[in-house]
C-alpha cells in the first residue's frame, strides 16, 4: 500500500488544455489510483467562468478525488475550491500562479499577432531556452507540442494566453481549508518564484516542494514529482488520522 492507493487524481492541464501533457507523469503512476483527465474544448475559446464550469462538469463525486492543476489551471482549481463548488481531499499545485505571473510580458503579447506566430513551427533551441531543462526535456516536449498543435487550434491558445494576462484569483486563497502542496520548478523559466509568495501569505494549510527542473517539471521529472505527491499525502492523512486507502467520510457534493 502507497499513500494514494484506490484514491482518484484529478488532473487539470496546462496551456494545451488537452490532456497530453499529463502523459509522462500518468506512465510513472501506480496502477491502484483511479486517474480522471479533465480536457477543455480545442476549437472554440471559453471564458475563465466558463472554463470553471467545464472543469466542475468533468469532475465526478462517487467517491474523494485529489485535484493536481498545472501550469494555467492553477486558478481555475483555486476558483472551483476556494468558492466551494468542490471539496477534494487535497489539491496539489504545480508550476502555476494566482494572478498574471508576468504582466508586462503578457500585456505585451496581446499587442501580437498571436495567432500567426503559433501557427509557426516552434525551434528546437528557443524550446530549450524556455524550459530549461536540456536536450533530452526539449525533445520530450517538442513532440508533446507538435501533437497539441494537431489539435488545438491557435486561435484557442491565443485567447487562452490572453486570459491569464488578466487573471487574478488571490481572493479565493483563504477559503482552500484543505492540505495544498505547491510544487515549485527550481529552472522555472515561464513562471517567477515570486508567483509562490501569494500562496504563502494566504493558504492555511501550504506545503512547499522544489524540485531541480524546468517548467514542465511533471513531464521532465515524474518521478521525482511523484514521490513529493506520495510523501505529501501520506503526511495529510496520518495528520487526519486516516492510512493509505482508508476511505474518509463522504462529503455533501456542493452542486446540489
Amino acid at each position: 500500500m502507497h499513500p494514494l492507493s484506490d484514491r482518484r487524481l484529478v488532473f487539470l492541464p496546462g496551456l494545451d488544455g488537452t490532456g497530453i501533457s499529463f502523459e509522462p507523469f500518468g506512465a510513472v503512476l501506480p496502477k491502484d489510483i483511479a486517474v480522471c483527465v479533465v480536457r477543455y474544448p480545442a476549437d472554440r475559446p471559453l471564458s475563465f467562468e466558463e472554463t470553471v464550469c467545464c472543469a466542475r462538469d468533468q469532475i465526478l463525486w462517487d467517491e474523494d478525488v485529489l485535484i493536481l492543476a498545472e501550469s494555467f489551471s492553477g486558478p481555475v482549481a483555486l476558483a472551483l475550491i476556494g468558492s466551494g463548488l468542490i471539496s477534494p481531499e487535497c489539491l496539489i499545485l504545480c508550476s502555476t500562479f494566482a494572478r498574471s505571473p508576468r504582466p508586462r510580458v503578457l500585456k505585451a503579447l496581446r499587442l501580437l499577432p498571436l495567432e500567426r506566430l503559433l501557427k509557426l513551427p516552434v525551434p528546437r533551441l528557443l524550446l530549450k531556452l524556455v524550459v530549461a531543462g536540456g536536450v533530452e526535456s526539449a525533445d520530450l516536449l517538442l513532440g508533446l507540442w507538435q501533437r497539441v498543435r494537431v489539435m488545438v487550434t491557435p486561435e484557442v491558445l491565443a485567447h487562452r494566453l490572453k486570459m491569464i494576462s488578466r487573471v487574478d484569483v488571490r481572493a479565493f486563497l483563504p477559503g482552500l481549508s484543505i492540505p495544498c502542496l505547491y510544487l515549485q520548478a527550481a529552472s522555472d523559466r515561464t513562471i517567477p518564484g515570486s508567483a509562490l509568495f501569494d500562496f504563502m501569505e494566504a493558504v492555511p494549510d501550504l506545503r512547499v516542494k522544489r524540485i531541480p527542473g524546468p517548467h514542465f517539471i511533471l513531464q521532465a521529472r515524474p518521478r521525482e514529482s511523484l514521490e513529493a505527491i506520495q510523501r505529501f499525502a501520506g503526511l495529510a492523512w496520518r495528520s487526519a488520522g486516516r492510512g493509505p486507502g482508508e476511505a474518509c467520510q463522504k462529503r455533501r457534493n456542493p452542486w446540489t
